[in-house]
């Protein structure tokens, strides 16, 4: 499943704790690094992950707010097994999906557990196939589509997923 358009990205934001007018912060999480910051902008939900050595980077993910219920259900069925109605063996990707018109997939990353410092640990990440990155806004053809990873262990251990569970009942009544 493909949109047949590309939305443009949310205002870009480069500090978390300097929020465009009409944003606010509904909730951050951190267990050790890194930190994740949800704000809510207008009707919009932007996952914000500020972090840096040296130098303040933050990466940003742009979503439906409708995220928060389609996540948790989404990553269930991508962790079941093909018997159970799962992806079929061997699949790292699933299908993308249409939540509130913008369409979302799931990844599995693998990491490297021998050589942890070369890249992230395992997990998931969450592709927004609708909204392009902020890097190149000028070249579009340059961008790739806005992604976000989680590790397995800020998921299900450092409270993420249950945090994410949390903001979508908040959502479905109308209390977000």
């Amino acid at each position: 499943m493909s949109t047949s358009q590309t939305l443009p990205p949310l205002p870009e934001i480069t500090h978390h704790e300097k929020l465009p007018q009409g944003a606010r912060e509904i909730a951050r999480i951190k267990s050790g690094e890194p930190l994740y910051v949800f704000v809510k902008y207008e009707k919009w939900l932007i996952i914000l992950k500020p972090g840096g050595f040296k130098k303040y980077t933050i990466a940003q993910m742009d979503l439906p707010l409708g995220f928060l219920n389609w996540f948790p259900q989404a990553l269930d069925n991508f962790r079941k097994p093909p018997a159970e109605g799962g992806l079929r063996a061997g699949a790292m990707v699933s299908d993308g999906e249409l939540v509130e018109g913008e369409e979302l997939c799931i990844m599995r990353e693998m990491g490297d557990q021998a050589w942890p410092e070369k890249g992230p640990p395992p997990g998931y990440a969450v592709e927004n196939r609708s909204r392009l990155e902020h890097d190149y806004e000028d070249i579009p053809e340059l961008r790739d589509p806005q992604e976000i990873s989680f590790s397995e262990q800020f998921l299900f251990e450092g409270g993420l997923l249950s945090l994410i569970r949390r903001l979508g009942a908040q959502y479905r009544s109308g209390t977000l």
